[in-house]
């Protein structure tokens, strides 16, 4: 349910409890006025006939003397020299009686007046349906001018959501108080705030995007002459393998650098095609075990593509699954099992699985699985599913207790529109 109507129901709802409660009590107040009216009333009239009566011998005024309908409790109280009121039903209508003692020759006995409480009633019903017209009424205009209160209030916190995924998409230069009436202090204070948590997480996330680009950069010139350096090594001997593999590890590091600036600033432009799943994974294997990636490491495959396609960029979705296979052999532990579907690839590892912050935000530049390291494998590899329109879900497997890495594939509608649009945009 939305803001709106949960404004509009609570302000309705107040306003039938505040006049159902003022209704409730003016209809006691109104009921008890009629009860004193009618008492005060037949008691006048039973003033009246007994004067008439004592002076004259003639009754009047719909006086009766011993009348056998009277309720047995008002006859004894005035023969005990009382007067009094008292309600009855006689034949289904409500009666109130005045009674008194009366001497009629040497006997004492009671005269009575009585009225009928119809009108009454018919008042009090009155009264009552007055205030049903009034509360229904009233919760009607006052929910009405509420909801149109609250349609104000919800139209603006929708347009400030609206600005807010604009943000979240990327649109940095997007401000949510634009879209907020100064008038409205409240909200307006909290779009003012949103936006300046906005500005300095922007502000964080560019220091930290220009850093990286900036280190990578930086380091690429003085290794690309360390390397040379290092391929000029011909003695056979422990020292000059060990420069070789960290000129090597530090090659790597470098261009991962630059794969996630290139990916933060945006520069990224995939090709698409479409692919078979399952030929691309025995191509990628086998690419990876000639180049030593799989570390002697046996990777059990279960390929049940069933000769599914898939559009993608071929090279990006390589560096995908080879990322998660690599993360899989330096934190994991064997037996490392990759299985593909028609709509999905999930690898899966027998190590101590991923942390909690991983499942739980993804993974995080310079903060690896293992522990150790710098992390930007996992980062490389959702950066470049995102791109892709791919989904990657991060877990830890209930049987092995290893990290599960979840590839889902892009829907076919969203894949036959994305592989239309690439199409269109190069021939344009």
């Amino acid at each position: 349910m939305s803001l709106r109507w949960k404004i509009s129901l609570l302000i309705v709802a107040s306003v039938i409890i505040a006049v159902l409660s003022c209704s409730i009590v003016l209809r006691q107040s109104a009921a008890r006025a009629e009860d004193d009216r009618m008492r005060s009333t037949v008691t006048e009239q039973l003033t009246n006939a007994t004067t008439i009566f004592s002076e004259t011998g003639v009754l009047t005024l719909n006086a009766r003397i011993d009348d056998p309908e009277l309720p047995t409790e008002a006859r004894r109280s005035a023969l005990k020299g009382q007067s009094v009121t008292i309600r009855s039903e006689v034949d289904g209508e409500e009666i109130v009686w005045a009674a008194a003692p009366i001497e009629v020759g040497s006997h004492t006995q009671v005269i009575s007046v009585r009225a009928s409480t119809k009108d009454s009633q018919e008042l009090i019903g009155r009264i009552d349906q007055a205030l049903l017209v009034g509360m229904i009424g009233s919760a009607l205009v006052v929910g009405g001018v509420g909801s149109i209160v609250a349609g104000r209030i919800s139209r603006r916190l929708t347009l400030g959501a609206q600005a807010a995924r604009k943000i979240a998409a990327g649109d940095t230069t997007t401000r949510i108080a634009d879209v907020i009436d100064e008038s409205d202090q409240e909200v307006w204070a909290f779009a003012t705030a949103v936006d300046t948590a906005v500005a300095r997480l922007t502000e964080r996330i560019d220091s930290e995007q220009r850093f990286t680009a900036d280190l990578a950069h930086e380091m690429r010139t003085p290794l690309t002459g360390l390397v040379n350096a290092a391929n000029l090594l011909e003695e056979d001997s422990r020292p000059a393998e060990l420069v070789k593999d960290r000129v090597v590890r530090m090659q790597v590091l470098v261009e991962d650098l630059l794969e996630v600036s290139r990916l933060d600033a945006g520069r990224a432009n995939p090709e698409f095609t479409r692919v078979d799943i399952d030929q691309a994974i025995r191509s990628l294997l086998g690419t990876m075990e000639a180049s030593g990636a799989l570390a002697d490491h046996q990777i059990d495959t279960h390929l049940a593509a069933l000769n599914s396609t898939l559009v993608t960029d071929v090279r990006r979705f390589e560096r995908i699954v080879s990322n998660l296979l690599v993360n899989a052999i330096k934190h994991g532990g064997d037996p490392i099992r990759l299985e593909t579907s028609t709509r999905s690839i999930v690898v899966t590892d027998s190590g101590s699985g991923y942390p909690p912050d991983i499942v739980n935000t993804g993974p995080t530049r310079f903060v690896s699985a293992g522990g150790g390291g710098m992390g930007l494998g996992l980062v490389i590899a959702q950066g470049q599913a995102r791109l892709l329109g791919i989904t990657l879900i991060f877990s830890n497997d209930p049987v092995t207790g290893g990290a599960r890495t979840e590839v889902i594939f892009p829907e076919e509608d969203a894949q036959e529109r994305t592989l239309r649009q690439y199409i269109e945009g190069r021939s344009e």
